[in-house]
């Protein structure tokens, strides 16, 4: 009866492998550069992602920002015209006594406001009359007031960069009298504050 042929020892086949893993270096290698590859991988991804999310916070706030930037100034700009036109008819008021000391008095009194980045009463003739700052008075309004429309009819608010304008008309019975230039600090909802400028 022939003998029968017993399959080989698993228990052998492991013991090589286990050897082979053992004692080979160039699989230690493999190994350890497959989890060098993998870690660089995660660490890869994770700054992405760290950055996505910086991003995407720092969008949000600027939007917050900028939305609640923007609301400020549409208040703001309501608030300055409706504040403007009792400064316009006390002025007024003192131009149609040819009292120009009045008005000046007026004029710096406002500029000691806080916020209040100007006050200027241009004549009819198109000059800084009036103005916070004695270095704008006798100088054309369309230099020391670029961009500022002086013949508008109505109040209106003009805003720059740094700044809100009420510009307002002072009318006489028949003629206008000049016009009122009322500069304050654009607010701003960043931490940074309002600026200031020349007055």
């Amino acid at each position: 009866m022939p003998a029968t042929q017993h399959p080989p020892d698993a228990r052998t086949w492991g013991g090589r492998i286990k050897r082979w893993i053992v004692s080979s270096p160039r699989l230690h290698a493999v190994i350890i550069g497959a989890l060098a590859l993998t870690l660089v991988a995660l660490a890869v991804a994770h700054v992405v992602e760290l950055h996505g999310v910086r991003e995407a916070a720092a969008d949000e706030r600027a939007a917050l920002v900028q939305f609640a930037t923007q609301t400020l100034t549409d208040q703001t700009s309501s608030l300055l015209r409706l504040s403007a036109l009792p400064l316009a008819w006390a002025i007024r008021s003192a131009l149609l006594k040819d009292d120009f000391a009045t008005a000046d008095a007026y004029v710096q009194r406002m500029v000691q406001e806080r916020h209040v980045m100007g006050v200027a009463l241009v004549t009819a003739d198109g000059k800084v009359r009036l103005a916070g700052s004695r270095k704008l008075e006798g100088h054309p309004a369309a230099e020391a007031f670029p961009g500022v429309v002086l013949n508008e009819a109505e109040p209106v608010v003009v805003t720059s960069d740094n700044a809100l304008r009420a510009v307002v008309p002072i009318m006489g019975i028949d003629r206008r009298l000049g016009t009122l230039i009322f500069s304050y600090a654009a607010p701003s909802a960043d931490l940074s504050g309002p600026t200031t400028g020349h007055r």
